[in-house]
């Protein structure tokens, strides 16, 4: 026997549709909207000089560049007199921790400081010690701040605005601006760099931090603030566990970010690999400026798979 048409169905599907509320209507606010978010387009594409015309007509210079670049040499990793090893110290000395005499031992380290440091294998091993520093450091600053500057886990109201106030001051400074600002403090090198790193990173994951304190389930902080809990243990248990994942992915996200950042820092004698690579295209030597930026990418992609897989382990 057939199945007859559920019909009543039918008719309430109707209603529902029948009362559904009709879509909103565009009145001319929306248009003026839409006309001033045109004419601010227009007017931000005349300010950054967007010509496509000039860019079609350099497109042969970029192939030029390029050109000059390739094939990238890469004789100054490979090559054993580019790391200008002394003369009274055999390789073993230099590279393991052997007995040596007060004089050897103040050559090693002098190589270990200044030469070790100017070459691509030394800056890019120097890079990575920056940026795994620099967010470590910012991280431990960072963990605490983060309940402070969160409106639902700040002890008070004037901590959490003064936080706030500090972090958007922080933020507002370019990494580049602070490193400059610590070459004048403590002088060239990777210092400087870690401490531009620190600071910049620090408020940056503070701030994602208090915003994924700001939106944990407040169910769960109530639970346990019903069982007579302190503040301290509201945080380690209730807000703590939910926020653990972000801020692991957030920390690992910006040591990718760090890695690179780190490069630019070197442009200005922060330390790294960037200073290298600069020092390659003002000499107009663009093969060997083409092998450091490619071991650039090579580190960059090998610090974003190794976190991937990490974060897959952790979180």
């Amino acid at each position: 026997m057939a199945q007859q048409p559920d019909t009543r169905r039918d008719e309430k599907d109707k209603d529902v549709f029948r009362k559904a509320p009709p879509p909103p209507k565009k009145g001319a606010s929306f248009f003026l909207l839409l006309v001033a978010f045109l004419l601010v387009l227009w007017w931000s594409f005349q300010g950054a000089k967007i010509r496509p015309g000039e860019m079609v007509q350099g497109i042969p210079q970029i192939f030029i560049t390029l050109g000059r670049m390739l094939p990238p040499d890469f004789s100054k990793v490979t090559n054993a007199k580019s790391y200008f090893f002394p003369e009274s110290l055999s390789v073993a000395a230099l590279l393991l921790p052997l007995p040596a005499s007060e004089e050897q031992a103040r050559i090693k380290q002098r190589w270990w400081d200044n030469t070790f440091p100017q070459t691509i294998v030394g800056a890019t091993i120097e890079t990575i010690q920056m940026a795994l520093a620099g967010t470590f450091l910012a991280l431990l600053v960072a963990f605490p701040v983060g309940f402070l500057a969160a409106r639902n886990a700040t002890p008070h109201p004037a901590v959490y605005h003064a936080t706030r106030i500090v972090l958007n001051f922080l933020r507002t400074i370019p990494d580049l601006a602070l490193g400059l600002l610590f070459v004048a403090a403590v002088g060239l090198g990777a210092f400087a760099g870690t401490l531009a790193l620190f600071i910049h990173t620090a408020t940056v994951l503070g701030k994602l931090l208090s915003e994924s304190v700001e939106n944990i389930d407040e169910g769960v902080v109530e639970a346990i603030r019903a069982t007579g809990a302190s503040y301290t243990q509201v945080l380690t248990f209730a807000v703590l566990p939910q926020v653990l994942p972000d801020l692991i992915s957030f920390t690992l996200y910006r040591l990718e970010t760090n890695i690179r950042a780190a490069s630019v820092l070197g442009l200005i004698g922060a330390g790294g690999i960037g200073y290298l690579m600069n020092t390659s295209f003002r000499t107009f030597q663009y093969q060997e400026a083409c092998a450091i930026v490619l071991v650039l990418i090579v580190l960059v992609m090998v610090v974003d798979y190794a976190s991937s897989r990490l974060r897959r382990l952790v979180v």
